[in-house]
């Protein structure tokens, strides 16, 4: 396996060569990257175009764990297992929300095998459990990988950084993977883990946290589940985190916003400009066909009653019998605990911390998140009803702070660059005070703060010019070409 992927970088040396020429001649795409940002960004970008899609998603899936990072002496690890009976708890809550969905999600997600969901805990090598329990605070944070790869151990390095300058305990999941496990697999698992934290068994190591010592992080495909998930709750009416910290978060699987499709960015982000980011359908793949054929079923069966309303626009009735996401039939891309950009309404949640680069395809869904969460009322999704009118959450979400990185890519938190150091910063202070906030019940009055950082880490005013095209877009949750 490992062999496979050292050859298919081999294959790119030509690449790698004309990368090299290319910054040194004409410079680099943006002016603050290196040499090692253009390499990884140029190399990054092909991964999910041919010729990688003739691996299997199973070997994608396992090749993860081998790009691992080793923790420093200054923290600790504990390896740890959420008990299939928090699943089966979560399962239930999440039957009540997705019910009116049913008819385009794939009823394999309620037969999980009986095991446990694996997890990890970074924290300080001093921890223990008789610290003063008042003042702890942990972050349950959930990995990138498109619904489809990935697990606990690939935030490794950002999630030690990030306990060393918050102070706060990281929990990270693996959570179920598509296709295999489908929506709502991997939000009916996040769940588990609040659970979790909120009543831990006797044997876990540590006390129960109060969901007001509790903050929700994650990355692209995380960040969107973190979202999810806060939606979920506030849905449920079960009590909110503290916030939700969401690096380039994914938040609309039908890739309507301008900047996804925008190919000036193909040069300055690595995520592939391709519907649903088409990795690894490769048919010698057992979990494709089966999804292939459990998904094609459900597509045909809304195909030949044209009376089945799906929420979302009818452009994703149109997209054809090929599913563009592992994670959900194309008819479901526009559920809200799937694309939460595009949920009725964005109020009610707990202070969001949105944090994304100026140059990265994602950028647009993270700008408009954040607007409609400010304010449900003025941002409503102008093509396609949904029903915001009888939605229990038209108040604007208490705290929404966006911020924009000048010249920066998709995940750009896990380089070594300075926005990098800078967002670690900037989101350890955020968690800190929501939880403290939080914590003595005096939430801060409801605010909208924008920022754009520069590369060289100076917070200034976002110019709201700059994104007025994106705020008056009325194709959001269309999908593109159809």
């Amino acid at each position: 396996m490992l062999a496979v992927i050292v050859l298919e970088i081999l294959k790119r040396i030509p690449l790698i060569f004309s990368t090299i020429i290319k910054h040194f001649k004409h410079g680099p795409p943006q002016p603050s990257w290196d040499l090692k940002v253009h390499l990884i960004v140029s190399i990054a970008g092909t991964l999910g175009a041919p010729p990688y899609k003739k691996f299997t998603i199973e070997v994608a899936q396992s090749s993860i764990p081998i790009f691992t990072y080793k923790i420093p002496s200054d923290l600790k690890l504990y390896e740890t297992s959420i008990p299939h009976e928090y699943r089966i708890n979560a399962q239930a809550y999440i039957e009540k929300i997705v019910k009116p969905y049913n008819v385009v999600i794939d009823p394999i997600w309620k037969t999980p095998r009986n095991d446990e969901i694996k997890g990890e805990l970074i924290m300080d090598k001093d921890w223990n459990e008789e610290n003063d329990w008042e003042k702890e605070k942990i972050v349950l944070y959930l990995h990138g990988g498109a619904y489809s790869t990935g697990n606990s151990k690939i935030a490794h390095d950002f999630c030690c950084k990030l306990s060393r300058t918050s102070g706060a305990r990281i929990f990270t999941i693996s959570y179920r993977l598509a296709p295999q496990n489908p929506f709502p697999s991997a939000l009916c698992d996040s769940l588990a883990a609040y659970l979790y934290l909120m009543n831990p068994p006797k044997d876990s190591g540590f006390k129960a946290y109060k969901p007001e010592q509790i903050v929700f992080g994650g990355d692209s495909a995380g960040g969107g589940l973190v979202v999810s998930l806060g939606l979920a709750i506030r849905d449920l009416g079960l009590p909110l985190p503290a916030g939700i910290v969401s690096w380039s978060p994914w938040t609309d699987l039908t890739h309507s916003m301008p900047s996804f499709n925008d190919t000036a960015v193909d040069e300055t982000d690595f995520l592939p400009l391709l519907p649903g980011f088409k990795f690894a359908r490769n048919t010698n793949s057992d979990a494709y066909r089966e999804f292939r054929t459990r998904s094609g079923n459900i597509t045909r069966n809304i195909q030949k009653n044209p009376e089945i309303k799906i929420i979302g626009d009818e452009s994703l009735k149109r997209i054809g019998n090929q599913s563009v996401s592992f994670y959900v039939v194309n008819e479901g891309l526009g559920i809200p605990y799937v694309s939460p950009m595009l949920a009725e309404s964005l109020g009610g949640l707990p202070p969001l911390l949105i944090i994304a680069g100026n140059v990265e395809r994602l950028r647009d869904e993270a700008v408009y998140l954040a607007y409609r969460a400010s304010n449900p009322e003025k941002y409503r999704l102008p093509k396609y009803e949904v029903d915001f009118d009888n939605s229990r959450f038209k108040s604007p979400s208490k705290q929404v702070i966006l911020e924009i990185y000048d010249e920066m890519f998709h995940n750009f938190h896990y380089s070594h660059l300075e926005a990098a150091k800078v967002t670690v910063r900037r989101a350890s202070e955020f968690i800190s005070t929501v939880i403290q906030e939080a914590l003595q019940a005096n939430p801060t009055s409801n605010k909208f703060e924008t920022y754009k950082i520069t590369y060289q880490g100076e917070v200034q005013n976002f110019d709201e010019s700059s994104i007025e095209h994106v705020l008056t877009w009325d194709k959001a949750g269309v999908f593109p070409g159809v």
